[in-house]
């Protein structure tokens, strides 16, 4: 990102530039999504199973302490 003032040392013009400039950089973003998701065949979405996640039987948590801490 380039350097500049803060939002209060601007211009209302700059400060109306800067906002055109990042919008116009969440358009170009969403296009290009756009266009990767056309260009790529659609996958099928698994369907979710009726009792959630699967567990096995004897579900256990592991943790590790971090030395230094």
């Amino acid at each position: 990102m380039v350097d500049s003032p803060l939002a209060s040392e601007l211009t209302p013009d700059e400060r109306l530039k800067q906002v055109a400039a990042i919008f116009a950089r969440g358009v170009r973003r969403y296009r290009r999504r756009l266009r990767r998701s056309e260009s790529c065949p659609e996958k099928e979405v698994q369907k979710s199973s009726a009792n959630g996640l699967e567990v096995g039987d004897d579900p256990r948590l592991s943790v590790s302490r971090r030395i230094g801490v």
